[in-house]
């Protein structure tokens, strides 16, 4: 709702600049010459202006998007490397209980 309040605020400011500046306006470009109310101008100048940054910023949001992908692939490939080390790490424990059980030497409290 707030949306449309703004939009028609908008428009409506939009209609009373351009009620108010109907003169004409000569435009040249390269040999034509065009004359063109002078609100047509100004608002296509506007139009143009959020279009280009509508522009820019999908590029931007296109390269963030590749960017997040990259790193998504990173995170999952470091989530399998620290699962493969949490195995090891399982492993290198059952290990060192068996040893510990195999020895019969009693536990040196401040060993490492």
């Amino acid at each position: 709702m707030a949306t449309l309040i703004v939009t028609v605020l908008f428009g409506l400011i939009i209609a009373y600049f351009a009620i108010q500046n109907t003169a004409v306006i000569s435009l040249n470009f390269l040999n034509y010459t065009a004359g063109i109310p002078a609100y047509i101008v100004i608002v296509g100048a506007l139009l143009a202006g959020l279009f280009l940054s509508w522009t820019i910023s999908f590029v931007n949001d296109i390269a963030t998007g590749f960017t997040m992908r990259g790193k998504d692939s990173k995170i999952k490939d470091y989530k399998k490397e620290n699962a493969e080390y949490l195995k090891q790490i399982h492993q290198l424990e059952l290990e060192n209980t068996r040893l510990k059980a195999e020895s019969s030497a009693p536990d040196d409290d401040k060993s490492l």
